[in-house]
């Protein structure tokens, strides 16, 4: 199976990809991405890399999140799941369709999201299942966009700028953080007048940081960019290395990449236990029946939100545009030149970055300029997991000092995520 993207507008384009998608794994690459055989307790915990890669551990000493919500805008979130319970306030679904909370197709980025960034496990001492970054810190699910397979991808969304409008709400309902592990391609002319725009301008005039994927164009230099809304101003854009600290062969380059973070192998809470009939077969290897391995900016977004998540515990205070410096100063593998386009300031530290807030005093936040070019659309990214061995070894870090606009002729999918699809 090929392992680049396509970037398509129409929704014909996206539903003619999703079933390529489906017989390219039954015919090739099924095999390889059939779930797994029931797994002890702890291989989800085991094979939870980033944990080690980003000191988690010593960054829980000051804080797990506590006092915080991070709204995801996603394909909406399953706050019964077994590392979510207690976690997660529902909003509003503003995009609609037949599918429900419970179905196989609901949910599955989201909850997948929502897992990385504040998953506190399950099982005696939640010992096993997904640890997210902040596992204290509450969810506030706004649905926004459909996942890939699911059966009303081509139907009208409920709202005709769910994402504007998504993170919106977000804001006015107490939100502190917004991750959206989205985005699409760049096209058109340059503007400050759209929705989403507006909406990014809205959020941080109200202290609200926004984090977003930055794409995984980046295994075509035809299409390599920074993706939207990542590449509004004054969001967090973020690429995806690999547990080495490599950039992640997929991740789009540009100027807006403000820094990385693991987004290979990385494994996340199903919506819905995995029954043995390949529904999930495309998106990536399942371990046991509860925990999806996937790979793509989206995962790497979530953990930054998470890491976002524990600075604002800490001190709450801190405008979004100081949180962005404070993680690009602490930013560990920094490039020789003191940022570049592939990893930004480098990859996030949360050790070093709590560290920094716990100095700095707050300021109010001031209202950033968003340019937006033109309709986009969203597309899984191109990864596989295949030279990821789960539980495997972790190249120990070096600690440094350191919507899109929904036009008729677009298409939501979603970006930057579950990548793990076949050779």
């Amino acid at each position: 199976m090929s392992t680049d993207p396509e970037h398509k507008t129409g929704r014909a384009a996206v539903r003619g990809f999703a079933r390529r998608l489906a017989a390219l794994a039954v015919a090739a690459a099924l095999p390889v991405l059939l779930a797994a055989p029931a797994a002890h307790a702890d291989e989800v915990r085991d094979a939870q890399w980033p944990i080690a890669f980003l000191g988690l551990p010593q960054a829980w000493q000051t804080t797990k999140g506590a006092g915080v919500t991070v709204a995801v805008l996603d394909t909406g979130v399953v706050g019964t799941r077994p590392d979510l319970t207690g976690q997660v306030t529902t909003g509003p679904d503003l995009v609609g369709g037949t599918e429900q909370p419970g179905d196989e197709q609901w949910g599955v980025h989201g909850t997948g999201m929502a897992s990385v960034i504040a998953g506190h496990g399950h099982g005696p001492g939640n010992s096993a299942g997904v640890m997210g970054v902040a596992p204290e810190a509450k969810i506030l699910s706004v649905r926004v966009i459909r996942d890939d397979e699911d059966p009303d991808l081509g139907l009208l969304e409920l709202s005709h700028t769910p994402i504007s409008e998504g993170i919106r709400y977000a804001v006015d309902h107490g939100a502190q953080v917004i991750s959206m592990s989205l985005g699409g391609t760049v096209q058109g002319a340059d503007s400050d007048n759209t929705h989403e725009a507006d909406a990014v301008r809205y959020a941080i005039a109200h202290g609200v940081p926004i984090v977003v994927a930055a794409g995984n164009s980046g295994k075509d230099p035809a299409k390599d960019v920074t993706e939207y809304p990542a590449g509004e101003r004054g969001v967090i854009g973020v690429a995806a290395v690999d547990r080495h600290g490599k950039r992640a062969a997929f991740s789009s380059t540009g100027w807006d990449v403000a820094v990385a973070a693991p987004g290979v192998a990385i494994p996340m809470a199903l919506p819905v236990n995995d029954s043995g009939d390949g529904a999930y077969a495309d998106f990536g290897p399942v371990i046991g029946t509860d925990t999806l391995v996937g790979a793509g900016t989206s995962p790497a977004c979530a953990y930054v939100a998470g890491v976002v998540a524990l600075i604002r515990s800490a001190n709450p205070a801190l405008s979004p545009q100081q949180i962005a410096q404070i993680l690009k100063d602490t930013a560990s593998h920094r490039p020789a030149n003191g940022r570049d386009d592939q990893l930004g300031s480098g990859i996030v530290d949360p050790v070093a970055a709590l560290k920094a807030a716990a100095g700095v005093p707050g300021r109010p936040s001031a209202p950033t300029a968003a340019p937006y070019k033109g309709p986009a659309h969203f597309a899984y990214g191109p990864e596989t997991v295949a030279d990821q061995q789960l539980g495997g070894p972790v190249t120990r870090r070096q600690r440094g000092i350191a919507d899109a606009a929904v036009a008729v002729t677009g298409s939501l999918l979603l970006a930057g995520w579950l990548a793990a699809r076949g050779q």
